[in-house]
């Protein structure tokens, strides 16, 4: 009886690899269908609806890209982060900032010059959210505070900044928390009539490649991915770990502000209190799931945005409350862990 040869025992075991995130997510759904079936609710219905919700129509993927655009940029501005093994949990106070960057932008004079005020518009929404993230990046390089008490910390001064901002200097007449809307020049171009989806989703994918041209094609990134695989070799080669930190987290703490720039500029066109559904959150379970990598990250980020648009169908048609969607997001996440557990630990799979 002759065996397999090498490299096709190789391959079983690298496809076995890859379908366990796979099989262990969707035990999460498993799971998230017998609580709806114990709310009354027929699960495969509910799904259904939730499918159509998030790819039924034009306009119902047109706004799942929509989310995706927050969810992309804000992932890789986490996963950048942790690549350094930084934990940058600030993602939702730095998108906070940088819109409130794109704002001003956008209602300044610069605002109303047309194809430049765009630009301008996600260029200070960048500039924005990397200034606010250097706090903790100064704070952790200085004087060695721990960044995730830190940017965890800021998320609140973030809001709270943003809210009072909203019911005072840049309140709009006769709004309760709104600002101003911006210059309509300063608005992204839709790229589909009779929708939200703006260019932010190319901006969001150019981001994308740019963060894998980055990391895996110039000095900066060598630096950074050294710097997170072993601070101590990285700083006895010579490299400047301080400098890699703020850098990192100066591009990180950017592309957070940028996703906030173009939820002002291409969704919202002003600001306003929540803004964000807790993007920046969600996004450090996409950067983890995507195993910090730009493909991984954008396929994870597409996968979580169907499930919010999709549960805010069912939620409009059968009354499921929205929070399902956490709830499955959090499922998700644990049976994931689960098996990137089991592939540690089975002794056959440990290897290679």
């Amino acid at each position: 009886m002759t065996s397999l040869p090498t490299h096709s025992i190789l391959i079983n075991k690298i496809n076995l690899r890859s379908m366990v995130p796979f099989l262990t997510g969707g035990l999460a759904f498993v799971v998230g269908g017998i609580i709806l079936s114990s709310a009354g609710v027929d699960p495969i219905h509910a799904y259904q609806i939730m499918i159509k919700g998030a790819f039924g129509s034009v306009r119902a993927l047109a706004d799942t890209l929509v989310k995706t655009t927050s969810l992309l940029i804000l992932g890789l501005a986490v996963a950048v982060a942790f690549k350094c093994k930084i934990w940058n949990i600030g993602a939702e106070g730095q998108l906070y900032f940088g819109a409130l960057g794109g704002l001003l932008a956008g209602l300044s004079f610069i605002g109303a010059v047309p194809i430049l005020a765009p630009i301008v518009v996600i260029i200070a929404g960048f500039a924005f959210g990397s200034l606010f993230s250097m706090i903790p990046a100064a704070l952790k390089v200085k004087l060695g505070v721990n960044e995730v008490i830190v940017t965890v910390l800021l998320n609140f001064v973030a809001l709270l900044f943003i809210s009072y901002l909203l019911h005072g200097p840049l309140k709009a007449p006769g709004f309760l928390s709104y600002s101003p809307n911006i210059f309509p020049q300063s608005e992204l171009p839709i790229l589909l009539s009779n929708t939200r989806l703006s260019a932010g989703i190319l901006i969001a994918a150019g981001s994308a490649i740019g963060v894998f041209l980055l990391m895996s094609k110039t000095k900066i990134g060598f630096e950074i991915r050294s710097v997170g695989a072993n601070i101590k070799a990285a700083r006895y080669s010579g490299m400047n770990v301080a400098k890699s930190i703020l850098i990192t987290m100066g591009i990180s703490g950017g592309l957070a502000g940028m996703a906030g720039a173009i939820l002002v500029s291409g969704v919202q066109h002003r600001l306003i209190e929540g803004i964000s559904p807790g993007y920046g959150f969600i996004a450090v379970i996409v950067a983890l799931l995507g195993k910090q990598n730009p493909v991984g990250v954008t396929i994870v980020a597409f996968f979580f945005s169907a499930l919010l648009a999709g549960s805010e169908v069912m939620y409009r048609t059968l009354g499921v409350p929205v929070a399902l969607a956490q709830t499955l997001q959090a499922l998700v996440l644990v049976f994931v862990l689960i098996g990137e557990l089991f592939l540690r630990w089975h002794p056959k799979w440990s290897k290679g």
